[in-house]
């Protein structure tokens, strides 16, 4: 009998066909087996018994970073083969996945660490089970040739590797070595070399010297510095202009991670995860220098993810700051000569090196909260893994969903697959902006897709939506316009695999802010959703921005918003302040936008508990600090929760919060300690949220709690709501786990929306 096979999923540079060549010999079966743009294609000749065996193994102990989602199986005609081979590979329409980068193997970890080893010592290797992938790949199918390895021509040895099947590194697309592979170059600031044989040993001898080094690795370059060096940390705060916000750490190996963190079993499966991210930790110690994350309770650890990570890092009994390489709000820099221009005056010396880095890519960051791992940014590691699609979403193509203006990320949809991109960044600068559209044009490439179809924020105003109106208009393409809010929701639904005609779920989204169906700016929210449509029940009061975007920088001014909209006096909060200037433009009745943000209540909150007081310096400083406060009161068991009020208007909830705001200077002027407040104030949003539901639930009909937005990356709230929710029989709550909680899942719930509404109303 004859048949073809055709293997979809993540089946493409993680040695697939040589364990296909390797069952097919085991079993004495003929054929052959190459990558296409559709995965991988097996032709087999064999008996019966021998093709149930072999179906058997294909889908038995894969190789550890292949993911099977679809066997097709056919009768074929072909001619007779004599043996099983590996052929070449071939394109056509593209429906298979390009894999993430994959964290060093311990395999590979042996073979840099043994001095009798060939690759001792080479900050380059890799094999099928590891290494670069998403970022040097060119176009699809992954061969050498399509990736930033095609000018590195492998040597007699490596190619014996590559073509030898029971090597681990046959048909490894990066396979190279000392003699044929990408070098290491030490410079100065000025680009000049520094002379030496054992470039990472000066390396380590400079970082503990305390210079600030430049680092090129996977996906873009780093700046490090020793983390217990004060003095180092300090001026590399100093040059990068980066006041408080928290620094990157990358410490050799676990154990060293547990002396300055806490860390439970499921994190360390995250840190040891082949995708190597970014992990947030609670502080066990103080030992390193303060400057490294300043008024903060966590730390995000990394453990070394490529073989010149793991040599370098093998030079120090302290961890490493690692943070990306740029300017605040540049993408991260990923070629040596810009690195030498834009780093110059931050980094005393640089380490290069000559393998092009095609695509760029931050550090993922996660934490587990609730018990789930909670990604915080989706990149290296684990983008562009792409989404299974639930029931009605399938073989759809074409729809290109650009998401939101802050954290970006865009959705494509090809016909096989949902692919959200790498988290992006904030569209702030023209570079950023440059590097958002870069990415689409790639990824249309990689999957050979055309856009026939996009989607976008309601806000105008985004460069995304921007982009999107005007990629519509020149290429005379269909544009639907997707509320912020709304697209939260979807996107947690599709990631949770509900199908395209669910039921109604009750939407919580609590954000900074997005713009709302009547045009205020909402962030506040309980809606009642599906993929079609949402209806709005429920929302937190609205305060006016004083200063637009400035109230989202000064926290002073929504505290100062919110008493004087209740005539709540509290003149001596707010000394030194512009106040008679606001008074006026109050009085004044001119235009002012409008904010149901619970985003903007933490700022306010905050503030009157002094902190940020002036500005912050990153995006949720005051509400990262106030949670940090919150969990350092001790007396959690004997807390009770301050009050809102719920009051019905015409068609829905309003939420007042008066008594919050006299129950807090209450607080203060009895002198109840900041921690307690703040701890108070983190429970009476769980229990609000609650309250909320459970009111709701009496006139609509729900049986489905979705929490989205930025504000649930909260570890304090999320817990405490889940732990609420445990007790309540009736309701399942939904939260996210494979994408952000916040603007980083916008692009895949507005891909959603625009496809059940185009399936609904338009076929």
């Amino acid at each position: 009998m004859a048949k073809k096979i055709v293997v979809s999923g993540a089946v493409q540079g993680v040695g697939f066909r040589p364990f296909v060549y390797n069952i097919a010999q085991q079993l004495g079966v003929v054929g052959e087996v190459y990558n296409d743009s559709a995965g991988v294609v097996i032709f087999v000749q064999c008996t019966h018994t021998q093709f149930k065996q072999f179906l058997f193994r294909l889908k038995s102990n894969t190789p550890a970073l292949a993911t099977i989602t679809k066997i097709k199986t056919k009768d074929c005609q072909i001619e007779k083969y004599l043996d099983f081979s590996i052929a070449q590979s071939r394109s056509g329409e593209v429906a298979t996945r390009v894999l993430p980068d994959a964290s060093i193997c311990d395999d590979c970890i042996d073979d840099i660490t043994d001095k009798n080893n060939r690759r001792y010592g080479y900050p380059f290797t890799n094999c099928t089970h590891c290494g670069p992938r998403f970022s040097i790949i060119k176009k699809i199918p992954y061969d050498r040739k399509f990736t930033s390895m095609a000018c590195f021509t492998m040597c007699e040895k490596c190619q014996q590797e590559y073509q030898n099947p029971n090597d681990r590194r046959f048909h490894a697309q990066p396979n190279a070595c000392s003699n044929c592979g990408p070098q290491l170059q030490l410079t100065n600031s000025k680009g000049q070399d520094i002379a030496t044989d054992k470039i990472i040993a000066k390396t380590a001898t400079l970082l503990k010297q305390g210079k600030i080094i430049a680092i090129k690795g996977i996906g873009g370059f780093h700046l490090a510095c020793l983390a217990d060096i004060n003095s180092a940390v300090a001026m590399l705060r100093k040059r990068k202009h980066r006041k408080h916000k928290p620094f990157a750490l990358m410490a050799k190996d676990l154990k060293m991670v547990q002396k300055y963190c806490q860390v439970s079993k499921a994190e360390e499966v995250l840190l040891s995860s082949s995708a190597a991210p970014i992990v947030l930790l609670t502080i066990k110690n103080n030992t390193l220098s303060s400057q490294v994350a300043p008024k903060q309770k966590k730390l995000g650890f990394m453990l070394p993810y490529s073989p010149l990570h793991y040599l370098l890092l093998q030079q120090f009994d302290t961890p490493l700051v690692l943070t990306s390489g740029n300017q605040s709000h540049y993408p991260q820099i990923i070629d040596n000569q810009q690195a030498l221009q834009e780093l110059g005056g931050i980094a005393d010396y640089f380490l290069l090196h000559n393998r092009d880095i095609v695509n760029r890519l931050d550090d993922s960051v996660v934490q587990v909260c609730a018990e789930n791992t909670r990604l915080i940014r989706r990149a290296r590691g684990y983008a562009p893994t792409a989404l299974p699609f639930p029931n009605g979403f399938e073989e759809y193509q074409g729809l290109l969903a650009v998401g939101a203006e802050l954290k970006n990320t865009f959705c494509l949809f090809t016909r096989t697959n949902a692919i959200v991109s790498q988290h992006i960044g904030d569209l702030k600068t023209l570079e950023s902006y440059q590097d958002f559209m870069h990415n689409i044009a790639l990824y249309q490439r990689l999957y050979m897709t055309n856009i026939q179809r996009l989607a976008c924020d309601l806000h105008p105003d985004y460069l995304s939506s921007k982009y999107a109106d005007n990629y519509a208009q020149t290429n005379n393409i269909k544009l639907s316009t997707v509320q912020h809010h709304h697209a939260h929701i979807a996107a947690c639904l599709f990631e949770h695999g509900k199908a395209i005609d669910s039921e109604k779920v009750l939407g919580v989204v609590w954000d900074g802010i997005g713009l709302g169906a009547d045009n205020s700016l909402w962030g506040g929210e309980f809606l009642l959703v599906d993929y079609l449509s949402f209806n709005r029940l429920a929302h937190f009061e609205y305060t006016p921005l004083l200063g637009g975007d400035k109230a989202q920088s000064e926290p002073w001014r929504m505290a100062y918003m919110y008493l004087k909209q209740h005539k709540i006096a509290a003149d001596t909060c707010f000394s030194g302040k512009p106040t008679a200037e606001f008074d006026a433009l109050l009085k004044s009745n001119l235009p002012l936008n409008y904010t149901s943000s619970v985003g903007r209540l933490f700022d306010a909150v905050a503030y009157l508990l002094g902190i940020c007081t002036e500005k912050i310096s990153y995006e949720a400083q005051a509400a990262i600090e106030l949670e940090n406060m919150a969990n350092e009161c001790l007396t959690t068991k004997r807390q009770t929760a301050y009050e809102f009020e719920l009051k019905k208007a015409k068609n829905h909830t309003h939420i007042d919060i008066k008594k919050l705001w006299v129950a807090i200077l209450k607080d203060l002027k009895n002198k109840v300690k900041n921690q307690d407040i703040a701890y108070r104030f983190h429970l009476s949003l769980a229990e609000l949220l609650v309250k909320t539901v459970l009111q709701l639930q009496q006139s609509y009909t729900f049986d489905t709690v979705v929490l989205s937005g930025g504000v649930f990356h909260n570890q304090l709230i999320l817990k405490l709501v889940s732990e609420l929710f445990e007790s309540i029989g009736n309701i399942t709550l939904l939260t996210h786990s494979k994408l952000p909680c916040g603007d980083g899942s916008i692009s895949l719930g507005q891909s959603a929306i625009c496809i059940a509404r185009e399936r609904k109303y338009e076929q």
